[in-house]
């Protein structure tokens, strides 16, 4: 589903989030960039009652659409490696898919495109990839669709009264970059751009793309470290990147500003999870300027001087150590 709206932040919380968690519908992909869009997905027997619920409590200018018969496919881990992330895109792009939407987390990127495309995009992804655990697009069809009963357990063991996460990561000094583009056929130019930051030793953190107002554009949000080891600024190299692979580009660079990475356990098959993070960060009148649910992990970009109460509210609403060991990679 897509939402866009004229309306300021404040209106994530209890115009999407909040009525989604009161209905105990699960989000398991949900992106979001400052000036209010977002794709969001649930499963396919909840879309029309999502639809129905975001609509009455929507401004009256908002601009909400259902798309039916929809998948996420992703690939992991790649280890904020802008050449992976590249690589992925390209492939769909090869493919010819529709992508709906873009999410990144710490250890995984993961699109949303129509279930009838998933064949070809599986394809396109083994002539790029190697995947140790399958030798085929066969063997990986094959080891899909886990039983019922496991999910059923999985989502009764983990809707628990204080919302449980295995680490609260902060990560300060970052640029945000935003541009939109006017097709997605560009993305391919996007993804090559990806693969050369790739060459620089770049990491990509964050990323989320979605379509904007009436699927007429293609929204891109991404950040990378704000300098160099050395000190040196990163900006100037990351522009030229992009405007020597898409020279129509206007990115806009927002800098300084900090992420925030909560890593499970099984975000994808609980409900009111987002909406306990934004309702928290509503709380403390921090601004939140992009944010990405996929798989096990919420990513999430905010202004850098407002790090230090974003991890005060968010290790008090959440029962995860304050310090923890590095990320353990998703499974």
């Amino acid at each position: 589903m897509e939402s866009s709206s004229p309306l300021e932040d404040n209106r994530l919380g209890p115009s999407v989030c909040a009525p989604l968690a009161q209905q105990r519908l699960n989000l398991t992909f949900f992106t979001h960039v400052s000036g209010d869009r977002e794709v969001l997905c649930t499963a396919s027997h909840n879309g029309e009652a999502a639809l129905t619920l975001l609509q009455s409590r929507a401004d009256p200018a908002a601009w909400l659409a259902l798309q039916p018969g929809t998948s996420i496919l992703a690939v992991y881990p790649h280890d904020k490696r802008p050449e992976v992330i590249g690589t992925f895109i390209r492939s769909l792009a090869r493919a010819r898919v529709v992508i709906h939407g873009l999410a990144s987390s710490p250890s995984a990127i993961s699109a949303v495109l129509s279930s009838r495309r998933i064949k070809p995009a599986v394809a396109q992804l083994f002539e790029h990839f190697t995947f140790p655990g399958f030798a085929s697009p066969e063997e990986f069809f094959s080891a899909q669709a886990p039983p019922k009963e496991y999910l059923e357990k999985v989502v009764a063991t983990y809707q628990e009264k204080v919302n449980k996460v295995y680490w609260i990561i902060p990560q300060s000094d970052l640029d945000l970059w935003g541009m939109s583009i006017a097709t997605a056929d560009i993305l391919a130019g996007f993804a090559t751009a990806l693969m050369e930051m790739g060459k620089l030793g770049l990491a990509i953190p964050f990323l989320v793309a979605l379509p904007g107002l009436g699927g007429q554009e293609f929204i891109l949000s991404f950040s990378t470290a704000r300098r160099q080891p050395g000190g040196l600024d990163h900006g100037d190299e990351v522009r030229r990147v992009l405007t020597s692979h898409l020279p129509d580009l206007q990115p806009m660079r927002l800098t300084p500003v900090a992420g925030i990475f909560l890593h499970g356990p099984h975000f994808g098959d609980r409900y009111g999870i987002a909406h306990t993070l934004v309702a928290a960060l509503e709380t403390a009148h921090i601004s939140l300027l992009a944010l990405s649910c996929t798989i096990s992990s919420i990513s999430l970009i905010i202004r850098q001087h407002e790090l230090a109460a974003a991890q005060v509210i968010l290790g008090n609403t959440f029962a995860a150590p304050v310090e923890c060991a590095p990320a353990p990679a998703e499974r």
